[in-house]
């Protein structure tokens, strides 16, 4: 396979540099681009994802050092906002600035920054039990022809004979 002297490359270089805590997960919890550092080793972004990915304990190492970053984004968000100056063009930067950081910190680390979403209700529906209901509640009412006939008056009895009481 073409990628494995590059695979066994970076690996060296890795191990070189301190290993995968020092080299990658160190860098990503200092809020270092995955981009940046898969650069920096000559590879690609999806290389270096997929190295990582290969290890169970560097998807964790690798999750950790995402909850360290997602902390630096918030604090560097509260920062932004402390001291940004008095204009209305740099309030605006800035605001754009924070809501990226917030976005990053809680898409990093939900459980501490992500926001909270309401309850899911789920309503099952039974299409047996709505068929049923419809036909309980079914209101029959004869229909009224489209035309009276001829000499009939929407008002009169309809030439019926009249009741005889009885005495």
């Amino acid at each position: 396979m073409a990628s494995k002297p590059t695979e066994a490359f970076v690996l060296r270089q890795i191990e070189e540099l301190g290993g995968w805590d020092v080299a990658v997960f160190e860098r990503v919890a200092n809020t270092e681009t995955q981009t940046a550092i898969a650069q920096s080793y000559g590879i690609s972004q999806g290389f270096l994802s997929r190295l990582i990915h290969k290890d169970p304990e560097r998807i964790r190492a690798f999750r950790e050092a995402k909850k360290l970053a997602a902390t630096l984004y918030a604090e560097e968000a509260m920062s932004i906002a402390d001291h940004v100056p008095a204009d209305r063009d740099e309030i605006s930067k800035a605001r754009e600035r924070i809501n990226v950081r917030r976005w990053m910190a809680g898409a990093w680390d939900r459980e501490t920054f992500g926001e909270e979403k309401g309850d899911v209700n789920v309503n099952v529906l039974n299409l047996a039990d709505l068929h049923l209901d419809a036909l309980r509640h079914r209101v029959t009412e004869s229909p009224r022809p489209l035309e009276l006939p001829p000499g009939t008056n929407d008002d009169d009895d309809g030439g019926a004979p009249a009741l005889i009481e009885k005495g």
